[in-house]
């Protein structure tokens, strides 16, 4: 059953947005990230939202250190709120795939709704993607371009974050394409550069044809 969507706050935004918001967040400032994050998953709670944070830095103990020294209500964690290792979460047979996630962010907002949660919200630090062997470059864009489509049934707010100095600039501009909003200085912006979701899966499988036969 869909959901009507409700507006919501960001918490590092004044203005409301429909939930189900699929954002990038590309950053070089650890302390103004997991400060705008804090705010993000605060207002989830305020919100009566159910939530997730992926972390890949650090543990999720401290982590969840981390978020209460910034303000976040963490007595509320074990409930409302989980946070674990970014790649036990996605990749549990040690390797990822973008159709165990995307069936994984359907059922996490369902059991939210089943559990009497108004909606849900998530966050992702996004770099457990950089060792080698857990994803390929294929899997992880199929994933975020095909999220698109899962969130408008089941609207999870979700911001994927990239740390702009580990990842590809090649993949930064890939990636980019295939989410609609993103953050720039603690604030959400439209993104100008997104393609929708088939239109972009289907240039890039053309660009990677092209490029195998210049391979060979």
């Amino acid at each position: 059953m869909i959901q009507k969507q409700r507006k919501i706050s960001m918490g590092f935004s004044d203005e409301k947005l429909l939930e189900g918001q699929h954002i990038i967040y590309l950053y070089n400032d650890d302390r103004e990230r997991k400060k705008t994050m804090a705010s993000f998953l605060q207002q989830g709670l305020l919100e009566n939202e159910k939530l997730l944070y992926l972390v890949d830095d650090i543990s999720p103990e401290e982590m969840q250190k981390e978020l209460s020294l910034l303000g976040v209500d963490v007595q509320r964690v074990n409930n409302c709120f989980d946070i674990t290792a970014g790649h036990y979460a996605c990749c549990p047979d040690h390797y990822f795939t973008a159709e165990f996630m995307l069936k994984t962010v359907g059922e996490f907002y369902e059991q939210a709704i089943q559990n009497g949660f108004t909606g849900a919200r998530g966050a992702g630090e996004m770099s457990w993607a950089l060792v080698e062997g857990r994803a390929t470059v294929e899997e992880l864009l199929n994933y975020e371009a095909q999220l698109n489509h899962i969130l408008q049934r089941h609207p999870l707010t979700t911001v994927c974050q990239y740390d702009a100095r580990r990842f590809d600039g090649a993949l930064i501009m890939d990636l980019l394409s295939v989410h609609p909003m993103m953050i720039v200085r603690g604030q959400l912006v439209k993104n100008p550069s997104y393609v929708k979701p088939e239109i972009f899966l289907q240039e890039y499988r053309e660009r990677q044809q092209r490029s195998s036969r210049l391979d060979h």
